[in-house]
């Protein structure tokens, strides 16, 4: 080959590398691809949206060398001077260090955070220096970005419980394609707890699932978990629906029931007359996935989200749809005043229990609001996680654990959030947490299979 053509065949490297650290090439129009310091191809996002690194710097103590990973993971600053990093599913260095590309040093990150995480510093730090490129990305940071897919060394994941349905192995791929798109998903079409909620009309919010629990004693199903359907094959719902103190003191997942809306009455019809919805299906459960980061007994029950398979493909119908996925529909910025819609059969102000389907509007909190409310119980608000609610006799409840936050937009219904936990119920300035679907949603595509 001539040396002009060697040259520039150098050349033409050497430029395609620029680009991938610099993060010129923009995916969708939101993000740029970019390469950490493993040599892996990532996402140029902004560090609190990026859940492996973003953890790491949740440490009390880190090490020197989780420090200089983070900090040559960067990869450009954002229009308001927030720092972005290159993000995979690395949290460290794989191998032994290499020379890298002089990345922008942002400042020594660990810095900005306190070892409980209440009161995240977002501003840092260090401001660009004269020869550091600002990298202007769009205002829409529409959704953190979860590598949660990844094997984990947790050895308690997968653990099987007495009469529980196997859980699913992990899987690879990406199931993209097995999530549908409006309008089959979110429709409207339809005849169009919630602690003073109201009463959801008939086929309304068609993907409310109760789950069903053997009870321990023997005494029949017991229905102290919701979730969504988001397939004809798939629910989403909370890890803590799926694993611990509910199957320890109430007994196994056993069964799902879609269609329903009263649990009283076997055939549910329209209170003014009209056709009847057909009956509840009730479904099986084939496998369960709990991600593998989730625990229990961490105060702030992160990465509470699971996913049910369940025996056989659902049919659907007037009252039994899927709801749509935050990554079906374009993107949106979550603003205080958004409203959003929770849904369940959980406690309302004059019963234990609801019969019939409820549904409430709650207004979404911003982050630092929820931070700092929940600091007071010592418990860290995670950017994997949303808040909502905050009035007085109006939150979600027991018996909504696992159910949807949902918000209506682009004319669909989308799951925007899981219901998770609480700080009692119902109490004014006391918002509601949700597990963030948006955060979630590479681990739902990879671990679900046609």
């Amino acid at each position: 080959m001539p040396n002009s053509s060697v040259n520039k065949f150098t050349i033409m490297k050497v430029f395609i590398f620029l680009l991938c650290i610099w993060g010129v090439e923009l995916t969708n129009g939101r993000y740029a691809r970019c390469i950490n310091p493993n040599q892996r191809a990532g996402l140029c996002v902004q560090i609190s949206e990026c859940q492996t690194l973003y953890s790491v710097l949740q440490q009390p103590n880190l090490s020197p060398n989780e420090k200089q990973f983070v900090r040559e993971s960067g990869c450009g600053r954002g229009s308001d001077n927030r720092p972005f990093v290159c993000c995979t599913a690395d949290t460290g260095y794989t191998r032994s260090r290499r020379i890298t590309p002089n990345f922008p040093d942002y400042g020594d990150f660990g810095e900005s955070f306190n070892n409980n995480f209440n009161s995240f510093d977002y501003g840092w730090n260090q401001a660009p220096s004269s020869d550091q490129r600002t990298v202007l990305f769009p205002r829409q940071e529409t959704r953190p970005w979860s590598f949660g897919n990844e094997q984990s060394n947790d050895r308690d994941f997968g653990r099987s419980q007495t009469q529980q349905p196997q859980v699913q192995q992990q899987q690879q791929g990406d199931g993209s394609s097995l999530l549908p798109q409006p309008p089959t998903c979110g429709g409207v079409t339809i005849d169009n707890k919630i602690y003073g909620g109201e009463d959801a009309d008939l086929n309304e919010f068609p993907w409310t699932v109760l789950l069903e629990y053997r009870r321990l004693n023997g005494n029949g199903l017991s229905t102290s978990c919701a979730g969504t359907l988001i397939n004809q094959r798939y629910i989403v719902t909370a890890a803590h629906c799926l694993t611990g103190r509910i199957v320890r003191e109430i007994g196994p997942l056993v069964s799902a029931r879609l269609g329903e809306h009263d649990t009283r009455t076997a055939v549910d019809c329209p209170p003014g007359g009209g056709a009847c919805s057909p009956a509840a299906q009730r479904l099986g459960i084939e496998e369960m996935r709990v991600h593998e980061l989730y625990k229990e007994t961490t105060p702030n029950q992160m990465h509470d989200i699971g996913l049910v398979r369940l025996e056989r493909d659902v049919r659907y119908s007037n009252s039994i749809q899927p709801v749509c996925l935050p990554s079906v529909v374009a993107p949106e910025t979550k603003r205080a005043g958004q409203q959003y819609t929770v849904v369940g059969f959980g406690r309302t102000l004059k019963t234990a229990r609801s019969p019939i389907k409820q549904k409430l509007v709650v207004g979404y909190v911003e982050p630092a609001q929820c931070r700092n409310k929940f600091a007071e119980r010592k418990i860290s608000i995670m950017p994997t996680q949303l808040c909502a609610g905050g009035e007085f006799s109006q939150d979600s409840c027991d018996g909504d654990s696992g159910g949807p936050l949902m918000r209506f937009r682009d004319n669909s219904w989308v799951l925007e959030g899981i219901v998770s936990f609480g700080y009692k119920c119902g109490l004014k300035d006391w918002p509601g947490v949700y597990t963030s679907v948006a955060a979630y949603d590479i681990w739902i595509k990879q671990n679900i299979r046609a």
